[in-house]
């Protein structure tokens, strides 16, 4: 098994994590392939999972609206 198979099976542990597994006998019948191309391990799903967004402020950028429907928000994003 590779390392990134291990990983995604393992429910992406870390690479030391899915070795001690394999050492301490905690998953057997696996031989763990690992590549020799000196490249660090990179998983977009981790990445994706680990990302946070800025936080919201709490001072008011501008003035409030004065009447109804004097500002207006709305979500633009559609389905992705």
């Amino acid at each position: 098994v590779t390392v990134r198979e291990m990983h995604r099976l393992m429910g992406h542990c870390s690479v030391d994590v899915a070795k001690r597994m394999l050492t301490n006998g905690f998953a057997t019948g696996l031989r763990l392939e690992m590549s020799d191309d000196g490249q660090p391990f990179f998983c977009d799903a981790c990445t994706y999972a680990k990302a946070t967004r800025k936080p919201i402020s709490r001072v008011r950028q501008s003035d409030r609206a004065k009447e109804f429907g004097g500002e207006v928000h709305s979500d633009i994003w559609g389905p992705a």
